[in-house]
C-alpha cells in the first residue's frame, strides 16, 4: 500500500501475544481441581469444627481463607481460556503464592518443619488429604500457566 506524498506512513499495529490454548486448557483444568480441593478442605474444616458457635480461630481462618482462595483462583481461569497472557501470569503467581503460603506460613509454634510437611503432604487426616491435593494441584497449575504464557502458538 502506498501513501500519498506529504502524508506520514501508517503506524504499524503491534501484534498482541496470546496464551497457548492447549497449555491454558490444562492449566484451567488443574486450577479447577485446585479449587475443588480447597472447597473440600473448607468442608472438612466445617465438619471438624463442630457447631458454628464453637469454631476456633484456626477453623475460621481455614474456612474463610479456603473459600476466598478458591474464588480468587477461578477468576483468572476465565480470562486464561480467552487466551490472555496476563491471566496466565496471574494464575502462576497465585498458585506459587498458595504453595508457599501452605508449606511455610502456617507452622504452629513448636512444630518442626518435617512434621508440618508430613501433615501437608502426608494425607493422614481428613483435612490433610484435601490440603495435600490442593498443594500438589497448585504446583502443577503454576507450571502449566507458565507454559501457557511463554510457549508461542504455532504459526498458520
Amino acid at each position: 500500500m502506498s501513501v500519498p506524498q506529504g502524508f506520514p506512513p501508517p503506524i504499524p499495529v503491534p501484534v498482541r501475544r496470546r496464551a497457548n490454548l492447549p497449555a491454558g486448557a490444562v492449566a484451567a483444568a488443574l486450577a479447577g481441581c485446585t479449587a475443588i480441593a480447597l472447597v473440600w478442605f473448607v468442608l472438612a474444616n466445617v465438619l471438624i469444627g463442630g457447631p458454628f458457635h464453637e469454631w476456633s480461630g484456626m477453623v475460621w481462618l481455614n474456612v474463610v481463607a479456603g473459600l476466598v482462595s478458591a474464588f480468587v483462583l477461578v477468576v483468572p481461569v476465565a480470562f486464561l481460556l480467552a487466551r490472555r497472557v496476563w491471566a496466565a501470569w496471574t494464575l502462576f503467581g497465585l498458585c506459587l503464592l498458595y504453595v508457599v503460603a501452605v508449606v511455610v506460613v502456617p507452622m504452629p509454634p513448636g512444630t518442626s518443619f518435617g512434621a508440618h510437611l508430613d501433615f501437608v503432604l502426608g494425607f493422614h487426616k481428613s483435612n490433610g488429604v484435601p490440603i495435600g491435593l490442593a498443594t500438589i494441584f497448585a504446583f502443577l497449575t503454576a507450571i502449566a500457566a507458565v507454559v501457557s504464557a511463554t510457549v508461542r502458538p504455532p504459526r498458520r
